[in-house]
């Protein structure tokens, strides 16, 4: 079976009905809300539920459904490409990978040897041999893994493209070059050997990166990279800019949209420390990413690589996936290749020279100052948590993720006194270019649950039977969610129905009430998740592997990415500084929260 093969077969993304939605939503609102708020959101939710209004939005999102397999992707993805901030660190993803260590003078051993990885997981998906994803025996969309290289998001107006150039061998010819950018010089890179259509080894890729690092004079003021790191109307007028001086520049502005990715060798170490690391990852210096290209790597002088990704593409746990099976198969030691300079044959990398005017020159200065002024803007770090793990959990038929999820909500809690609307990524891949749905936990039950713990009046039984209560309603709602019936995604399909109405010729109408009044951002609309969160997987052993993440969703939030193992909990945790939120209060009580839930993740009578 091919990796695309399945395709076709998957089933179409439901469309809820109209009252179930509406049901959820007003229940998982009055977890955060008053008594006078939940009155007033019932009344809303009912008029909305029985109004005109109502019904027409419902028939025409199921018409849409009815001629589209996925009736919300075209939504999903204007949301990203709507936002006009710099992608980083609003947009873009970063990553580590905790098995990379430090080899001294091993730089280009380490980026030849992973080059040459990144390129096999491209040549397995250009032949389909990549391995179908299945969850429980049933079929996942494989549409991400054919997205996720050589794809780049084009700075446009009023939003950006995401434009794939990725083409199955079945399919036809694809672009089959990288990018490799050393001193602020670019260069491109064929991967494949013409003879034999075969991924060129790290050996020889070992020999083009030592011509590229011999030959790359210090031009990182001038670097036209700089460019992509600014505002995306800033960056479009730039990048027009360079179209229209020369030829040339257009064709190497092609030969970089259109590269499989991207990757940096630095002059400087990156080092072990993961707090450091982290944040590395997603800003470093502003020349190393080229912000637009789905993947790109950056190798440090000392052997030490992170990665950046344009999340508007693909979701992280695609990313990763293939970040670990790199990172799995490169070496971890000092090697040289067979072959030297001297008595080898290879084909030598092509410069890609940009011709920049005064204007662009300016330009550059500016995009730099404000990289800087924006990597101050956020903090991130990561928290190890060794108490226990997915063994205990699995042992006492507990998942592990709704642990964590508590663990998070408590430790806000704790932090600043109130709980918080959170968000949860659940995939939908089941379906048709399925990609996620929110899973709002902060329920009724699980509210019930931290008051109980927290107050000391309850016994150990009685908040058992809490704990036991709000993992049933958060699971559930999690199984919904992955089936498609969760209630955000149809939500924004009503709110975007409705703009599409707008435009005719008929009279405006508004938004339903219970979209505009406080209680919809209170509760987390519009994005407004006091807790961005997301499960990146389990860890092989007690090893994290490869982790990430993305800034807060709001500016007095947090992003919290985690991966669990046997035995541990890593979290990658960020926030925004000169808000009210507390990254090492926060971080601190992610610990006290995962240690004050171990005994309850027993049977009842082992209380």
């Amino acid at each position: 079976m091919s990796t695309f093969s399945r395709q076709d077969q998957l089933p179409s993304l439901p469309v809820p009905s109209l009252v179930e939605t509406l049901e959820k939503y007003r229940d998982s609102a009055s977890a955060l809300l008053t008594a006078d708020e939940k009155k007033r959101l019932d009344k809303e939710i009912h008029q909305f539920q029985h109004s005109e209004l109502g019904t027409q939005l419902q028939e025409a999102l199921e018409k849409r459904a009815a001629t589209q397999k996925n009736w919300v992707e075209e939504w999903w993805y204007n949301l990203y490409t709507d936002i006009r901030e710099p992608l980083a660190p609003y947009v873009s993803f970063g990553a580590v990978n905790t098995t990379y260590n430090c080899v001294e003078g091993g730089q280009l051993s380490r980026a030849a040897d992973v080059l040459h990885h990144w390129a096999s997981v491209w040549d397995k998906l250009r032949h389909g041999k990549w391995p179908v994803a299945s969850s429980r025996g049933v079929t996942w969309d494989m549409d991400q893994f054919h997205n996720v290289l050589t794809s780049n998001r084009t700075p446009g107006r009023p939003r950006d493209t995401i434009d794939r150039y990725f083409k199955t061998k079945e399919d036809g010819d694809t672009p089959h070059h990288v990018i490799i950018s050393c001193n602020g010089c670019l260069w491109k890179v064929n991967i494949l050997n013409v003879d034999d259509d075969t991924v060129k080894s790290a050996d020889e890729l070992y020999n083009v990166l030592k011509v590229i690092k011999d030959n790359s004079s210090d031009e990182t003021k001038t670097s036209v990279t700089k460019l992509t790191t600014t505002n995306r109307d800033v960056w479009r007028n730039n990048r027009e800019d360079l179209r229209r001086i020369s030829g040339a520049n257009r064709t190497y502005l092609r030969d970089i949209e259109t590269a499989i990715l991207h990757m940096c060798l630095t002059n400087k170490n990156g080092g072990n420390d993961p707090q450091h690391l982290i944040s590395a990852a997603l800003q470093d210096e502003s020349w190393f990413v080229w912000q637009d290209k789905s993947v790109c790597v950056t190798v440090y002088e000392d052997a030490q690589v992170t990665m950046q990704a344009d999340h508007s593409n693909v979701d992280a746990i695609v990313l990763l996936q293939l970040a670990t099976h790199v990172a799995a198969r490169a070496r971890k030691h000092l090697w040289q290749p067979i072959k030297t300079n001297a008595n080898s044959h290879f084909e030598f990398p092509e410069r890609l020279v940009f011709e920049i005017d005064e204007s662009l020159r300016n330009s550059i200065v500016e995009a730099d100052v404000n990289f800087y002024r924006n990597k101050k803007l956020y903090r991130a770090g990561v928290v190890d948590f060794h108490g226990y793990g997915n063994d205990l959990c699995r042992a006492s038929k507990v998942f592990a993720d709704t642990v964590v999820q508590f663990a998070l909500q408590l430790a806000f809690l704790r932090a600043h006194g109130s709980f918080a609307p959170i968000y949860e990524t659940a995939s939908t891949r089941k379906f048709y270019h399925g990609r996620t749905e929110t899973v709002r936990g902060c329920t009724p039950q699980f509210v019930k649950f931290a008051n109980a713990l927290l107050d000391n009046k309850s016994s150990k039984e009685e908040v058992k039977r809490l704990f036991d209560s709000a993992l049933d309603a958060h699971n559930q709602f999690m199984a919904i969610c992955m089936e498609g019936r969760g209630f955000d995604r149809h939500l924004l399909g009503l709110k975007e129905t409705l703009s599409i109405m707008n435009k005719g010729c008929g009279p405006k109408r508004a938004l339903p009430s219970f979209m505009t009044d406080e209680t919809w951002k209170k509760t987390g609309g519009d994005g407004n998740f006091l807790l961005s969160t997301s499960f990146l997987g389990y860890m092989d052993g007690n090893e994290p592997g490869t982790y990430g993440f993305v800034t807060a969703m709001r500016k007095d939030g947090y992003g919290c990415f985690y991966k669990i193992g046997k035995e541990r909990v890593t979290v990658a945790v960020s926030d925004w500084i000169s808000t009210r939120s507390n990254l090492q209060a926060f971080s601190d009580s992610i610990i006290w929260a995962l240690d004050a839930l171990q005994p309850y993740i027993t049977p009842a009578h082992k209380l």
